[in-house]
């Protein structure tokens, strides 16, 4: 795990001192400065998570420091140090930017809470900034030329209001897309409502959308909007749309031909500006010949049709996609991971990704997570992506060779347990024996490694 970089700024030599040995134990890189100038001068060489900064210098005002150091990196927490007497201009240096003051003489123990505190929530931001990024056209990365395409109409359809249906199998990134279009249109300031149609019990289904009034059925306390009304000036996002009862796609066809709903148990119709955009991984006009969709609902949804091909016929982008989460979860874990090693970037492309870029941004999050060197490796990766049993059992053995039995044993109960995510309980159950007779050879196998 990289060190967090702490810069200290105290024309007080002792007090530098101090700091540098007390935070060097906690495992922090430290750097120590003793004027205004010399600290700027560091920190643009140092680039530190962190600045410990004296509010009084000689040759300059601390607040003026912050300011010349946020100027160079926005992101960098300011803690300052202060005289009893500074306390109210610490405070307004605090409105002005700085994390937090402490006034001397200080506790080190409390300065290192601060600080762990500070790093703690500046980890979090940069998570939640790199979680919104992924919402956002940048997120979607691609070579495809389908795609590239389509993202060169989006500006132009986005502000259309016309109905678009998004297909594609499951983890391709059909929200993701819809999400881009809301953000590229005039609704962007207004909500993006997703709705899991294949979530939402058939019984629930019509109250859920379209809300009811009071007393409207049992449980019915009170007046409750439904998900299509929440959504006014916005986006309604039907997700697995094919999953609608056929029963409600009639009244969802109403609601699109009149911009209006009725809540259940309501009279009166209520007027809705939604933008709706739809996404399936089903072939919906197979569900129609088979009589589970209607016709005229498939036509009001796909004024404008797209469909995202699955990440096995995009393998140019399998590596700069993997490269993306790399740099997303070292952040999130905040670890220093380079890359990968060739032999996992062979198991990436090789393999088929039945759960397309989402079963990717899964086995990433797992695989950093696990990882304890520079490099992913393919033994950081699931077993079922490193090939069969021909592959990682036999390759110690020539193919005339006899397999011992305890190193066929010894691999599925690796693949029963990777499957299972690690229960113990159910991959007894896959490999067909008792918990205590896993558990007893998992001692026998793998403690003793």
């Amino acid at each position: 795990m990289k060190a967090k970089k702490i810069l200290i700024i105290d024309d007080e030599p002792a007090i530098c001192k101090a700091l540098q040995i007390s935070l060097k134990s906690e495992g922090f890189e430290v750097d120590t400065a003793f004027s205004a100038k010399e600290g700027i001068k560091k920190f643009k060489g140092f680039l530190p998570d962190v600045v410990i900064l004296d509010l009084r210098l000689p040759d300059s005002d601390g607040i003026k420091v912050m300011e010349s150091i946020k100027a160079i990196e926005r992101d960098t927490i300011v803690i300052l140090i202060t005289a009893y007497g500074d306390t109210k201009t610490a405070v307004e240096a605090v409105k002005k930017g700085a994390y937090d003051f402490i006034t001397k003489p200080f506790d080190l123990e409390e300065l290192k809470i601060t600080l762990k505190k500070a790093l703690k929530e500046k980890a979090l931001l940069e998570e939640n900034h790199i979680l919104k990024s992924l919402q956002g056209k940048s997120a979607f990365i691609t070579k495809d030329n389908e795609i590239l395409n389509f993202f060169s109409q989006i500006e132009n359809m986005a502000n259309t209001d016309c109905p678009i249906l998004i297909e594609g199998e499951t983890g391709t990134g059909k929200e993701v897309m819809a999400k881009m279009i809301h953000e590229s249109s005039d609704r962007r300031t207004k909500p993006f409502i997703p709705i899991n149609c294949s979530a939402i019990p058939a019984n629930l289904f019509e109250s859920e959308l379209f809300g009811y009034e009071k007393n409207a059925f049992t449980g019915a306390t009170e007046r409750k909007k439904g998900l299509i009304e929440l959504a006014d000036g916005g986006t309604l996002f039907l997700d697995e749309v094919g999953e609608i009862p056929l029963e409600l796609q009639a009244k969802l066809l109403r609601f699109l031909e009149e911009k209006a709903i009725r809540r259940v148990g309501g009279l009166n119709y209520i007027p809705v500006d939604v933008r709706i955009i739809s996404a399936t991984n089903r072939n919906l006009k197979e569900e129609i010949e088979r009589g589970n969709f209607r016709r005229d609902l498939y036509y009001r949804l796909c004024v404008v049709n797209f469909k995202i091909p699955p990440l096995r016929e995009r393998k140019e982008d399998i590596l700069p996609i993997s490269e993306h989460f790399l740099k997303v979860f070292n952040t999130q874990f905040n670890k220093n991971i380079k890359g990968f090693t060739e032999k996992a970037k062979e198991i990436f492309l090789d393999y088929s990704w039945p759960g397309n870029v989402r079963e990717l941004r899964n086995i990433i999050e797992r695989a950093v997570i696990i990882a304890r060197g520079e490099y992913i490796t393919e033994k950081e990766l699931p077993l079922e992506m490193r090939g069969s049993i021909d592959d990682i059992v036999l390759e110690k053995y020539p193919k005339t060779d006899v397999i011992p039995l305890e190193e066929l044993e010894k691999y599925h109960i690796k693949l029963a347990l990777e499957k299972t995510g690690g229960n113990i309980s159910k991959a007894a159950k896959l490999l067909g024996i008792s918990r205590f007779a896993l558990q007893r050879r998992i001692k026998k196998y793998f403690e003793s490694d």
